[in-house]
């Protein structure tokens, strides 16, 4: 009988990740940053994600960002998960348990504006690819966009050989026992090899700490991450030729940071990079320079772009929300090259001018006309938004028609999941009808967000509310890496956190419509 798994893991099921990069409007941004013309920007979206793992990004996605949603994951499970959720919504996401090769077969499918796929790239067969190809070479609309994140060269070059070697241990030291068990095996004979010396550690001493990083993960995420059959880094000039055959071109990076020019990074780059004209040779000499190990690739077919002027107007009437309160807004954010320091002459008076009003959306030249902005320039307002943006503290928001669309839809969703998180901590955001997109929110904010949704006004009721919940299940809060004792430290500590959430939290999910 022929595995219907094709060698991709399955024994245990990939996380309830929220991959805020898969939001409309976040590469509609990543457009308009780069002067590419987007399909997102004012007609009806049609949005398919392949591979789509438990749904979770799908269904926030479909319920905050209104348009027609399809996903296709051929994992049973996953379907079965991503179908509940979309249930709970009501948004109609049409959710297909089918592999590639089924779905590329298909003649009754639209043409769609959006085909996404988070990571599984690297994941599948050569044979698999092709079935992506031909999805997007059938069902992209002219103009449409594709998004493709994928573990990349060079920066995983070292770790290459490691997986390897985890990877055989798995499959040959012996069957026993579950995958997570067969893994951590694996793990502690390469701890072993690394301790014995081995001339391999020595030449990459850096490795002892990937080792230490993935023994730390959820086993669900190594297992997905290292442990399929198929295990494919490439070059992103590989994976441009390969996405030609569909007629597309690369357009954008969806990674923000990455419209920092890399030059400003490495100065004595910029005549180098300034002497490369060819497109997929000048991403390679950028991935060279930062060492690269993953993308977030927008590609498009049929590359069109605007003037600069046209650029800007654009960029400038665009809205935005603050996600944090300003004093949680970092002072640094994570760039291909390390980290860039934000100047707080500059993004100081932006940061507090999107505070201003209730955390009210603005459109960038509103921001630019706010008093605290008055000595900032209209280039600069807009550099400041696409990197607070990109360090996920800001996000562009949707018009109000689409807005009102949207907020039943995310409340049922919403109360799905902050039901769950009386369980588990599995899924991590909720959707928010402002943005069209999904906000990061832990498990005790959502706990405190479902006692509110229950009539329970006081932080102390909400503290209350969170630790029933954990007492249900015998759980406890740790601090400083020991678990507390009693219900009286519990609450003390729910208590605290309850009225920071009041004071600092909630007014941003109020204004998201979250709360």
């Amino acid at each position: 009988m022929m595995d219907w798994t094709d060698g991709y893991v399955q024994e245990l099921d990939y996380t309830h990740s929220h991959h805020a990069a898969l939001a409309p409007g976040l590469m509609d941004l990543a457009c308009a940053s780069r002067g590419v013309v987007s399909p997102l920007d004012g007609r009806p979206l049609k949005y398919l994600e392949l591979a789509f793992g438990q749904g979770v990004s799908l269904n926030i996605h479909a319920a905050a960002f209104p348009g027609e949603y399809w996903g296709i994951d051929f994992n049973p499970v996953h379907a079965a998960n991503a179908r509940e959720l979309a249930s709970a919504s009501g948004a109609g996401a049409r959710i297909i348990d089918a592999s590639l090769e089924e779905f590329a077969a298909r003649d009754d499918l639209p043409e769609f504006d959006v085909i996404a796929m988070h990571g599984t790239w690297s994941w599948i067969s050569a044979r698999n690819r092709h079935f992506v190809v031909e999805i997007l070479r059938r069902r992209l609309a002219p103009g449409g966009l594709a998004y493709l994140s994928y573990n990349c060269w060079p920066g995983w070059a070292a770790e290459m050989p490691l997986r390897h070697l985890l990877a055989e241990h798995v499959a040959k030291s012996g069957s026993g026992g579950t995958l997570s068990a067969r893994i951590d095996r694996a793990l502690e004979f390469a701890r072993a090899m690394a301790d014995a010396n081995a001339l391999f550690f020595k030449a990459y001493p850096k490795l002892k700490d990937v080792l230490a990083q993935m023994a730390a993960q959820n086993r669900h995420y190594v297992a997905h991450e290292y442990f399929n059959l198929d295990w494919h880094p490439m070059p992103s000039a590989e994976v441009a030729e390969a996405l030609s055959a569909a007629k597309l071109v690369f357009a954008a990076s969806a990674t923000l940071a990455d419209h920092l020019d890399t030059e400003n990074s490495f100065p004595s780059a910029g005549a180098l990079l300034a002497g490369v004209s060819d497109p997929a040779l000048r991403e390679t000499a950028r991935d060279y320079l930062t060492n690269r190990r993953f993308r977030r690739d927008i590609f498009v077919k049929g590359l069109r772009t605007v003037a600069p002027a046209q650029r800007h107007a654009r960029l400038r009437g665009m809205a935005f929300s603050l996600l944090q309160h300003p004093d949680h807004v970092p002072s640094k954010i994570t760039v291909a090259a390390g980290e860039a320091t934000l100047h707080p002459e500059i993004y100081r008076p932006f940061i507090e001018s999107m505070a201003s009003d209730g955390y009210a959306p603005k459109t960038l030249e509103q921001a630019a006309k706010h008093p605290k902005c008055a000595k900032l320039t209209p280039a600069q307002v807009a550099q400041a938004a696409v990197m607070l943006v990109g360090a996920g503290s800001l996000h562009p928001v949707q018009p109000s028609s689409a807005v009102e669309i949207a907020a039943p839809r995310c409340k049922a969703l919403n109360a799905l999941i902050l039901e769950r998180a009386t369980r588990s901590d599995n899924v991590s955001a909720l959707a928010s009808p402002v943005t069209g997109a999904g906000v990061f929110a832990v498990r005790q904010e959502m706990l405190f967000l479902r006692a509110l949704a229950r009539g329970q006004m006081t932080p102390d009721l909400w503290a209350a509310h969170a630790w029933d919940c954990l007492k249900a299940n015998d759980e406890r809060l740790l601090q400083d890496g020991k678990a507390l004792e009693g219900e009286a430290e519990h609450l003390t500590r729910l208590r605290s956190g309850a009225e920071a959430f009041a004071r600092v939290r909630l007014p941003v999910l109020k204004a998201l419509r979250v709360a």
